[in-house]
């Protein structure tokens, strides 16, 4: 059975972030006040890493910049295929493929979307290249040559912005989707060439009334996945 859950107020506690925070995909058009992302980003900067490596660059993206991005990002992925800086995943366990496989068609459903109309799914996807809508969006690039560790240490970073939008009611996602095209992104923020556009976050206030907003992505039960030692 779907959960669905208020995920507008701001969490409270570390363990409401963590428990309530799941990926949103339909955003309002209120903009994030500057006080609000510069105190995201500031304190997502305290995110561990390996040796203090400090492995990310930050771009931060609202306004007619957003929106340029935006329009050229889905052009892209209207007329060619995606070419990310490092390459995607297309081997899981088959317990993984499960959960990965169901989830898809959960939201699906909450989105009124027939597993086999197509057409209504790649539009769907492309609305990742819009960002779902949301006002800002956040790259992170690296100019580290990218391996098991430089990837955790991203990860803490990125969890960090997830956990820390949250505190402030806001609503995230986490898209390896926004890495699809680097070339457009690092074209448009003029970056140099040995800086590696990974992924990206849509940043912004949840729409109320979604109910694709309010379903609750699963987990496994703690004993499935966790063993206590004495």
């Amino acid at each position: 059975m779907e959960e669905f859950i208020d995920i507008t107020k701001p969490a409270l506690t570390v363990s409401d972030a963590l428990t309530t925070r799941h990926s949103i995909r339909e955003f309002d058009n209120r903009p994030i006040p500057d006080n609000i992302l510069q105190d995201i980003i500031q304190n997502s900067l305290r995110a561990p890493s390996w040796k203090n490596a400090q492995p990310w660059k930050i771009h931060v993206v609202s306004g007619e910049k957003r929106n340029l991005l935006a329009s050229k990002l889905s052009n892209a992925a209207k007329s060619g295929s995606p070419n990310p800086s490092t390459a995607w995943l297309d081997s899981y366990p088959s317990d993984a493929k499960k959960r990965m496989f169901d989830l898809g068609m959960k939201i699906y459903g909450v989105a009124g979307i027939e597993r086999k109309d197509k057409n209504a799914r790649d539009e769907f996807m492309l609305r990742n290249f819009t960002f779902f809508s949301a006002p800002t969006a956040i790259f992170i690039s690296s100019t580290f040559d990218l391996n098991f560790f430089v990837g955790i240490d991203l990860g803490c970073f990125v969890q960090s912005v997830l956990l820390i939008a949250r505190e402030h009611g806001l609503g995230t996602c986490a898209q390896a989707a926004l890495g699809a095209f680097p070339d457009v992104v690092s074209s448009e923020l003029g970056l140099p060439s040995e800086e590696k556009i990974l992924l990206g976050i849509s940043l912004g206030y949840p729409k109320a009334d979604s109910k694709l907003n309010q379903f609750h992505t699963p987990r496994e039960p703690m004993e499935k996945l966790v063993n206590f030692y004495n």
